[in-house]
């Protein structure tokens, strides 16, 4: 279930920043990387509060992550929306720096001498 909404989650944060005009995979690795951390992250704490021969029993696995299962699904969630904030922001971002660009005045050329160290 975790992989199904992991690509559940990846095609959206590419459909969303595809629509959004930047490029989508870098926002995916992203998504993807921090996950599979977290994951990771979780069999560690997981392995030294059980201990780690309990990682290799099947039963005992189940009886450890079921009750873990809604919480995982709700981080995944919560990091889906967290990197949808971060595309929205990022392409605000790119906008306000578009706009500030028309508001500085251009670069002296080579007939017209730049005085600004008199300033």
């Amino acid at each position: 279930m975790d992989l199904i909404l992991l690509v559940v989650f990846s095609f959206a944060i590419y459909r969303m920043a595809a629509d959004h005009n930047i490029t989508p995979w870098k926002w995916i690795v992203r998504y993807v990387a921090v996950s599979f951390v977290s994951i990771v992250g979780l069999v560690f704490v997981l392995g030294g509060i059980y201990g780690f021969n309990t990682l290799k029993d099947m039963v005992a696995m189940e009886k450890i992550m079921m009750p873990l299962a809604p919480f995982v699904w709700l981080f995944q969630f919560i990091l889906f929306y967290f990197f949808r904030t971060r595309i929205i922001r990022y392409v605000h971002d790119l906008d306000q720096i578009d706009n500030n660009k028309n508001n500085f005045p251009d670069t002296p050329g080579k007939d017209q001498k730049d005085f600004s160290y008199f300033r």
